[in-house]
């Protein structure tokens, strides 16, 4: 849950609050001056953030003041991996993700204005403090969102600096970096899958040391060795629906399909070929000795390398019995479908929405392919009307969406706070906007809608990253994937006690409602989830909107910021009217 500090120093207030998940930290800060404000700190060059963390006997360690990469202008690069704590290097923004609380761990943070001491060199010298935050409450770093749900995410992010950094070190074209993530020891492998990936061993691992346990599992894409063997070593107690993922004329699952059951593995074959995608990938822990459904798990992660690593990913486990329920039956539906869509398994889907504990399920698909409809199915339509249902706020991840809801987040955007992330964006939308970091031409944006790019060159002391180009289309290169950001996530009012978590392997289209197996969860008024999936959704925001910039100021040919300002009126250029709406939705007044 949020936590928020506020501390008065002579006539400065600096406010800060703090939203987390498992794996990252959010914070964002206001300024108050003589009771007016995000208004001007006099002399003020930047912030410094401190964060503690308390060692496994409950005691504060020492502060860690965090490390700003961007220095002065008239600072040269002395290497690629210089940086300077931030109160060398003041941080000349008003909000920042911390990637480096890790779960488990109990941190608390502290934002302070600084200054330049007289006779003290810019860039080289401690600045002195003018005001700080005070330091927040502690929080405690977890994936558990109350009321039996919790939710993991990857740093699947291979156009970064991290990543480019290692690329250099090792000397790895892009092409390598496929290779690299599937090996189990290798960093960069850990790294990237996160927590996500953790968690669905430590599932797979929970089943395999209570021999009362077994496990069902709906499958659209199986290749990860790791996933692979331990599904493996749950012998006749792992269950699964496999199907052969995108490959329409045979089995792209064939190699992983011929390991299971060799190894005794009950493997149900949906292979759809061109009818549609067996795109699910839930699992349902059940107790063997009467079959009782305990926990879910779905989200967006394929059960491949790239899902747990080049791809931004999300899982959520659902501890409730209803709901492992639903998605029990659904796992019995499709094995009797075998590989067709057949009239129980459309008409179980349209049943839909399961609902307990204020959480709906879905599944599709919901009815079959026709011309004759002409009005969204009742997924896509409850899509729209929890969209419009918003009050202040929507956040969202998408991978190749369709028509809606997109449209009607971006209609939103004119009244309410929007910010969102999108893999890659159908050109059949209505609605004119245009994308920020790809359109070729000078624009206002009309929606905060990003489409990732990396960093093409390297400059000052940013180095180049893979590119879009590279990442996504083998015809010119050896890609990487076919999906950058592959998470389907919409938060709605995340602030809220109503608020709303949309999440599953839905891709929010007409194919997943009318062609796939599919299925996505509502999850209604669970702050705490809310505010998990936010973070990770602004955290993606924010990393693309950044090199979104880059692209666009080297298309126009224009000078990109990449240095620190010596004169305090950075803070009159930075505060502007949008940035001030972005700060009063998460600091509030």
């Amino acid at each position: 849950m949020a936590i928020s500090t506020s501390n008065k120093v002579g006539n400065v207030e600096i406010k800060l609050v703090a939203y987390h998940n498992c794996d990252d930290v959010q914070i964002f800060w206001r300024t108050n001056v003589d009771g007016q404000p995000d208004h001007l700190i006099p002399g003020c060059l930047g912030f410094m953030i401190e964060r503690q963390r308390k060692n496994e006997n409950g005691i504060w360690n020492p502060s860690e003041i965090l490390r700003n990469r961007v220095g002065f202008q008239d600072q040269e690069v002395q290497t690629e991996n210089q940086s300077q704590r931030s109160n060398i290097w003041p941080f000349q923004r008003y909000d920042w993700t911390d990637h480096g609380a890790d779960n488990r761990q109990t941190v608390q943070y502290r934002v302070s204005a600084l200054r330049l001491p007289a006779g003290s060199k810019i860039g080289v010298d401690v600045m002195e403090s003018i005001a700080d935050s005070g330091w927040t409450e502690p929080i405690v770093m977890s994936p558990d969102c109350g009321n039996g749900v919790s939710a993991y995410f990857n740093r699947g992010f291979v156009m970064s600096q991290f990543v480019s950094r290692m690329m250099r070190q090792n000397n790895w074209k892009p092409s390598d970096i496929k290779d690299q993530i599937k090996n189990l020891e290798q960093p960069l492998r850990l790294f990237l899958s996160g927590e996500l990936r953790i968690a669905l061993v430590n599932l797979l691992e929970e089943v395999a040391n209570n021999p009362d346990l077994s496990l069902y599992a709906a499958l659209y894409e199986l290749s990860d060795e790791e996933l692979i063997d331990k599904l493996i070593s749950l012998g006749n107690r792992a269950h699964v629906v496999l199907a052969n993922g995108s490959n329409k004329a045979g089995d792209g699952n064939k190699d992983a399909r011929d390991k299971l059951v060799n190894a005794g593995v009950d493997v149900k074959n949906r292979m759809l070929a061109s009818k549609g995608l067996g795109h699910n990938k839930f699992v349902v822990l059940t107790r063997s000795q009467d079959n009782k459904p305990i926990k879910a798990w779905t989200g967006s992660t394929n059960w491949a390398p790239t899902g747990l690593c080049t791809q931004v990913n999300n899982g959520i486990l659902i501890e409730n019995d209803d709901i492992a329920k639903t998605f029990y039956e659904q796992w019995q539906n499709l094995a009797r479908a075998q590989n067709d869509f057949t009239p129980d398994l459309v008409a179980a889907n349209a049943r839909s929405p399961y609902t307990s504990n204020d959480i709906d399920v879905w599944f599709t698909r919901i009815r079959n392919p026709s011309k004759k409809y002409t009005v969204p199915g009742n997924d896509i339509q409850a899509l729209i009307d929890l969209v419009n249902s918003a009050k202040e706020a929507i956040i969202y991840i998408m991978f190749q969406p369709g028509k809606e809801p997109l449209e009607s987040i971006m209609k939103r955007s004119a009244d309410i706070y929007v910010r969102g992330v999108v893999s890659t964006v159908s050109k059949n939308l209505e609605e004119e906007f245009q994308l920020t970091g790809i359109d070729k031409e000078p624009q206002s944006y009309k929606t905060a809608l990003v489409q990732p790019e990396g960093i093409a060159k390297g400059f000052s002391w940013w180095v180049g990253e893979v590119t879009r180009q590279q990442f996504l289309y083998p015809q010119q290169n050896p890609a990487i994937g076919h999906a950058i950001t592959h998470s389907k996530v919409i938060v709605i009012d995340p602030l809220r006690d109503d608020c709303k978590v949309i999440t599953g392997s839905h891709n929010f289209s007409i194919s997943a409602s009318q062609q796939n197996d599919e299925n996505f969860v509502v999850v209604h008024g669970l702050k705490a989830l809310a505010e998990a999936y936010a973070v990770a959704c602004m955290g993606t925001y924010s990393h693309y909107r950044w090199r979104a910039y880059v692209k666009d100021k080297t298309d126009a040919g224009e000078k990109i910021w990449q240095h620190l300002s010596s004169d305090p009126k950075w803070q009159e250029s930075y505060l502007s009217e949008a940035l001030k709406k972005h700060l009063s939705t998460w600091c509030g007044l």
